[in-house]
């Protein structure tokens, strides 16, 4: 009786010391409703039937995303049965990465040639918008252009990783794998068979100094732009929640100035600036109400705290790109 007694207590400190990681990972996916009310759909499309009613700080637990990672599956915590599918639009920020989640339709939204047949295990988060090309090499032809922000299934890689071949509702080609958020465990996707040898660059030789003043001026401009994100985003929410605030606009936002030789001494900027453009536009959208003071319809309201969201991200991702680029130019330095 002792050692059942004895087993049953170690059963239970062992569960004690691993809950608290179980009940981290079962809240890595939870979502909050942030409209009066809405419904959720039998599939993640406007058109389709309503599934369930859903209400404004109603927790969810998402279980799975759409081909673009715009809508997701969800249900309520605790539950077993799904309540159906939501879009976006109408959660709070969530802080977990869509691509992470599995796929749970591969039908609904198709509009391109070749859509999927099996759910693949891989997905990226797109930070700007992107080239589908034919093949892994930016002088193929382009066969479609996605909008930034957006999640795609990933099948396969070149050999280092640098393009991915994706599927964007039916789309399937290959994107470069600079215009994607981080993916740790890329060297983990298949490399596609068949590839062609990867490209030999011609050599020429920057002087690791310039490269370092190039990042530390883009640093700077991206963590100046991500401030007024913050202070946008803050403000936009305490109007969309009914505060009264004041008309204060931010300082004209302008985009990042750069020449050709920017560029030959640091040739990743021809990656960055475009996202950069894009996070700029978003930034510009949420200073346009300020250009007329008063009240402000709400649906106005959340566009521009949305913007400021998604210029916050982009911003922030390509910060993260220039951390991984400051350590190859370090290490060129040893």
């Amino acid at each position: 009786m002792m050692r059942r007694l004895m087993g049953l207590v170690c059963v239970v400190m062992m569960l004690m010391m691993v809950s608290p990681i179980a009940r981290a990972q079962e809240s890595d996916f939870r979502v909050q409703i942030k409209v009066e009310s809405a419904f959720t759909r039998v599939l993640p499309a406007f058109d389709a039937e309503p599934a369930a009613s859903v209400f404004r700080e109603e927790r969810l637990e998402v279980v799975s995303r759409n081909l673009d990672g715009t809508w997701f599956e969800v249900r309520r915590i605790g539950r077993l049965n799904n309540l159906g599918w939501v879009y976006y639009e109408v959660l709070e920020r969530y802080s977990f990465r869509p691509e992470f989640l599995p796929l749970g339709d591969v039908i609904t939204g198709v509009i391109g040639p070749k859509p999927l047949t099996v759910a693949p295990a891989y997905a990226a988060h797109l930070v700007q918008g992107a080239n589908i090309r034919e093949r892994p090499s930016r002088r193929s032809y382009a066969i479609f252009n996605t909008p930034p922000l957006v999640t795609v299934p990933v099948m396969e890689r070149n050999q280092d990783g640098s393009w991915l071949h994706i599927n964007y509702l039916g789309y399937d080609g290959w994107i470069a794998a600079a215009n994607v958020r981080k993916l740790d465990n890329v060297l983990d996707i298949p490399i596609a068979p068949g590839l062609a040898p990867l490209d030999v660059p011609t050599a020429v030789i920057i002087p690791v100094e310039l490269q370092q003043a190039q990042i530390d001026r883009l640093r700077d401009f991206i963590n100046t732009r991500t401030g007024v994100a913050v202070q946008l985003e803050q403000f936009w929410w305490a109007v969309f929640r009914g505060e009264i605030m004041p008309c204060d606009a931010p300082e004209e936002i302008t985009y990042y100035p750069y020449t050709e030789q920017d560029v030959q001494q640091l040739p990743e900027l021809g990656r960055y600036v475009p996202r950069l453009i894009t996070a700029i536009d978003y930034l510009k959208t949420a200073r346009d109400p300020f250009t007329a003071c008063g009240i402000v319809r709400p649906g106005a309201v959340i566009a521009a705290r949305d913007a400021a969201i998604n210029a916050r991200i982009i911003f922030s991702a390509t910060l993260e790109s220039l951390v991984d680029l400051e350590e190859n130019v370090v290490q060129a330095r040893r």
